[in-house]
């Protein structure tokens, strides 16, 4: 049985905010939880909009330490607690910028009787969680950048449980070492995954990735190859290709480019300058080299399975 993955725009404007476009933000709910990509000002009511908990967030991924990601950050935390927050909250910064993120609460009066842990990420950061998996991918921005993938643990096939049983095989982590493709050892006795599991209901899991602000990449990182959702900034378009150079920014017909050569399924538009009120030429220069692009709008939800049997 398949589960459904939400992905919330709950801003898609960079820089400042616009009358229709907040600040970039991405809100990502799977299985009952909720992950924040980027907090900008006003994210917490585009969460509530969303009709999402802010409560039911318990990790945010932040990509760089400019204004237009981070000052929603007092704004939610304040929130959290005056909820009466419990449960711990991660927060990933660039590593750096620890200790200017711990500074910049203290600055806003930010206390918190919940647990707050701030993590550092670097080139390749992962963080494994029972059923994803997020890593972090080094961008090329005018300050330490990084993207995230949030990528579903892939399933190797279908676990037998009556075969498991017959084995002698204890429910518990003995099974999850199995159902991971690792062998396990019993009573002096190995035993093995294809012991216990049906190769033929193999599972792919599906993929986001969250891209900005950066130039668009010349190397491919490996993790980005077939991506299912390619959320990517496209700043500009070609008329200010000079002014996109200086402030490493993408430009939208290289973003579209790179998605082709990614082999990403699905690229969204996202961290538009408010200079461009019509889309219709951002799409024009996307659509020429990739198809599938779209540009959501604040507030879209884009519904996608969490496995794939491709």
């Amino acid at each position: 049985m398949s589960n459904k993955i939400k992905i919330y725009f709950l801003g898609t404007s960079s820089s400042v905010p616009t009358k229709t476009r907040n600040l970039t933000g991405v809100l990502i709910n799977y299985l009952g939880d909720n992950y924040l990509f980027d907090a900008p000002e006003n994210v917490q009511q585009q969460i509530i909009k969303t009709n999402q908990s802010f409560m039911k967030i318990n990790n945010i991924f932040i990509t760089h330490l400019h204004g237009d990601h981070i000052y929603g950050i007092l704004g939610l935390l304040s929130t959290m607690e005056l909820n009466n927050r419990e449960k711990e909250l991660n927060i990933f910064v660039p590593k750096g910028y620890k200790k200017i993120l711990i500074e910049l609460l203290k600055a806003g009066g930010i206390k918190t009787s919940f647990d707050l842990k701030i993590n550092e990420v670097g080139k390749n950061y992962s963080l494994n969680l029972e059923n994803i998996q997020i890593k972090s991918i080094k961008l090329n921005h005018t300050i330490n950048t990084y993207g995230y993938i949030f990528k579903i643990k892939d399933k190797i096939g279908k676990f037998n449980k009556q075969k498991a049983k017959k084995l002698g095989i204890p429910e518990g982590p003995l099974y999850r070492q199995l159902q991971q493709g690792k062998k396990i050892k019993m009573d002096n006795k190995v035993i093995y995954p294809e012991q216990v599991i049906d190769y033929n209901y193999k599972k792919n899991g599906e993929s986001i990735a969250y891209i900005l602000d950066t130039q668009t990449l010349t190397k491919i990182p490996t993790q980005l190859k077939n991506i299912s959702i390619l959320i990517h900034e496209a700043s500009f378009l070609d008329d200010q290709k000079e002014k996109a150079k200086q402030k490493k920014h993408s430009i939208a017909s290289d973003v579209a480019k790179f998605a082709k050569k990614i082999n990403a399924k699905k690229l969204c538009i996202v961290h538009i300058s408010p200079r461009y009120t019509d889309n219709q030429q951002i799409l024009k220069d996307t659509k020429k080299y990739f198809k599938n692009t779209i540009i959501p709008n604040d507030l879209d939800v884009l519904e996608i399975e969490d496995y794939s049997n491709k």
